[in-house]
């Protein structure tokens, strides 16, 4: 094959001497003939007048000189190795050893370099270098490690005048000095304005910022920032520097430089962050999980509704990258915003549950709050958070009443995680304020949860803060107080009467306190005392009071359901002839519907009544909605327990009425049902 090329290489020669330009149709063959020979795979003859350097293939040099020119270490090279490379230029090359000598180039560099680096009776050369520490890295060391700030400024200053000749080495030293400066410098940034140093600093930063990188001159705005609370010349050129190389850098920076600017105090600082916003919205496909968290927690508190409703659409990109950690942040920030997107939620949620690992107590406190806000009842989620809960660390009384809280706004009813939080709260070493007692009753209230051998710890806590005078400088704490032991069934004759005496009413009233907030909690109080507490002896409500109270009004929800519960009971008995709707007893009680029946559960009108006769059977109406009951065994909460309570005492036959069963229930088949309740009621 070689001789052959030798004689193709030449023939255009012969070719060209015998024809001359007599026969210009043979130029064609020639050229075509030349660039045959030319892909031979013989090397290229190299003339001796070339430099040799030039022309060498990479795959040829030796690998003393490998490491020599990509690591510059000086190694002593044998005679061997030159002798082999000018041998070298002359042996053919076979392409597929060069395939592979270049795919295992960058093994065979490795090893060469550790046995050069590694001596005999010493350890690895790499390990040894990186223990010794240069010049540069002990000053940013004792700058890290030092408390005084005129001590920090003076090494800086050192620094910069001692590495004037390496830039990189300089500028680092500046970034980290300004760091530690503007972190010890929360309390006296006066003195360090002031000082001779400092100002040198300043001036090496008004010389030299345009030759910052974009991550140092970022590195010293958030350090300048927080140094002068007004706009400097300092100031104003770093800042206008970073507008003007920011819109291109990554969006790491960008994040970076948006978090510096979070809470702006001047008018440059707020164009920066809205120059950086800017940028941050036309690059929203960008954003990954960590910086869509910051920017939902940043926009959860801010008016920019539109561009958060960008921020939720951007999760379901991004769903498949997330960590449980993010998903549970996404459904804070959902809360703290009051955005309730059901799409997202409940994606959110599918994945929350298909990657649950056990979180934190204080993200679960946080979780199970946002979670009642947003009006999320999922119970596989609950269920899982229960269990850690009672796996935790329950030492802190703040975080274990909180979670109890947010249980009692969910209704999540879990014995075994209510007795768990009772525990830790309820025992005779815990020291409760007002407002600790007062959330740990309405919690357990709202619940109906209250065992018996924590009730008279409770009763406890609560005689003790008599003695302070808390009724008369709190009067609503106290009443919730007071209100939650009645619910429970736990209210003392002394207790009560602390609430229905005169003087106590005239507090709530001149404390410019809501009467929707305590009317119902009185009246409650009140009907507690005429049928719960057979002891009680004090004061009553007077006439004047109950007839000057109002009914609170429903939800839209209720309301909704009070309607249709109405609609069906016409279609077999008129409404002011046998029944009447929103009616209130005399002890203050609220009832949705009143009726009476005869003994075969048929409404009776209301002339033809005699009360006194066994025929007749008072009836109530109770409409219950999806809040007035426990999840997920749907039991009565203790508001709705104690006025059902109070009712049968009061003589009324209690027809509930949830909103599970209703909803269920076709249109043309709900009169037939309340037809089949009223008399179950009476047989």
């Amino acid at each position: 094959m070689a001789s052959t090329s030798r004689y193709l290489s030449t023939f255009p020669q012969i070719l060209r001497c015998a024809t001359g330009r007599r026969f210009p149709f043979l130029r064609v063959f020639t050229s075509s003939a030349h660039r045959w020979s030319s892909t031979s795979l013989e090397p290229k003859i190299i003339p001796e007048n070339e430099d040799k350097k030039k022309n060498t293939p990479d795959v040829n040099i030796s690998g003393k000189t490998i490491i020599k020119k990509i690591f510059n270490t000086d190694i002593h090279l044998d005679p061997k190795d030159n002798e082999q490379n000018e041998e070298s230029q002359n042996i053919e090359a076979d392409p597929m050893d060069m395939v592979n000598e270049n795919q295992s180039k960058g093994s065979k560099i490795h090893d060469i370099k550790s046995k050069v680096n590694k001596k005999q009776g010493q350890p690895n050369g790499d390990s040894r270098l990186k223990n010794e520490k240069s010049p540069v890295e002990k000053v940013l060391k004792q700058i890290k490690n030092e408390s005084e700030i005129e001590k920090i400024i003076q090494l800086s200053v050192e620094g910069l005048e001692t590495h004037s000749k390496h830039p990189k080495d300089v500028h680092r030293i500046l970034t980290n000095g300004l760091q530690r400066i503007s972190i010890l410098s929360i309390d006296n940034e006066s003195s360090v304005l002031n000082d001779e140093n400092f100002k040198q600093l300043i001036e090496y930063v008004e010389t030299n910022y345009k030759k910052l990188s974009l991550k140092e001159l970022l590195d010293c705005s958030c350090s300048l920032i927080s140094l002068f609370p007004e706009d400097v010349t300092v100031v104003e050129l770093v800042e206008n520097e970073l507008m003007w190389k920011i819109r291109e850098a990554d969006l790491d920076l960008v994040i970076e430089l948006h978090k510096c600017h979070e809470s702006p105090k001047t008018q440059l600082r707020k164009t920066v962050r809205v120059h950086c916003e800017g940028i941050i919205k036309r690059r929203m496909t960008e954003t990954k999980p960590g910086h869509l968290m910051y920017l939902m927690k940043h926009y959860s508190t801010r008016k920019d509704t539109k561009f958060f409703y960008k921020l939720e659409d951007r999760v379901f990109d991004l769903i498949d990258h997330m960590s449980v950690n993010n998903y549970c942040n996404i459904i804070i920030y959902s809360a703290v915003r009051g955005s309730r997107n059901e799409s997202l939620l409940r994606l959110v949620l599918f994945y929350l549950n298909k990657t649950y690992k056990k979180r934190h107590i204080q993200q679960i406190c946080s979780l199970l709050f946002s979670c009642g806000k947003l009006a999320i009842y999922d119970i596989d989620l609950f269920n899982k958070l229960s269990a850690d809960i009672m796996k935790s660390d329950l030492s802190s009384s703040k975080f274990t009443l909180n979670i109890l809280k947010s249980a009692s706004i969910l209704g999540w009813r879990h014995e075994e995680t209510l007795s768990c939080l009772l525990e830790q709260l309820v025992n005779e070493n815990q020291e409760l304020d007002l407002a600790d007692v007062e959330n740990l009753l309405f919690s357990a209230s709202t619940l109906n949860y209250c065992p018996e051998d924590k009730a008279e710890l409770l009763q406890s806590h609560c005689l003790k803060l008599i003695d302070t005078c808390t009724k008369e400088t709190s009067p609503l704490p106290w009443l919730n107080i007071v209100w939650s032991l009645a619910v429970l069934r736990k209210a003392t004759p002394e207790l009560i009467a602390t609430v229905l005496e005169p003087e106590f009413i005239k507090h709530l009233e001149q404390g410019g306190t809501n009467k929707w907030q305590y009317q119902p909690k009185i009246l409650g109080i009140n009907s507690a005392a005429h049928f719960d507490v057979p002891d009680y002896s004090g004061a009553y409500l007077p006439q004047e009071f109950l007839s000057e109270c109002e009914q609170g009004k429903n939800s839209a929800v209720k309301k909704t359901m009070c309607d249709d519960v109405s609609s069906a009971l016409e279609t077999f008995a008129a409404e002011d002839q046998f029944w009447k709707r929103n009616t209130m007893t005399e002890n203050g009680n609220k009832i949705d519907v009143e009726l009476y029946v005869d003994n075969s559960g048929l409404p009776i009108e209301y002339v033809n009544v005699q009360e006194t006769s066994p025929d007749y059977h008072r009836v109530a109406v109770k409409v219950l909605g999806f809040h007035d009951l426990t999840i997920p065994e749907k039991l009565l909460k203790g508001p709705v327990d104690m006025e059902i309570r109070h009712l049968g005492y009061q003589g009324y036959k209690v027809l509930t009425i949830t909103h599970s069963e209703w909803i269920h229930i076709k249109t043309t088949e709900k009169a037939e049902y309340l037809k089949h309740k009223l008399k179950e009621l009476v047989l």
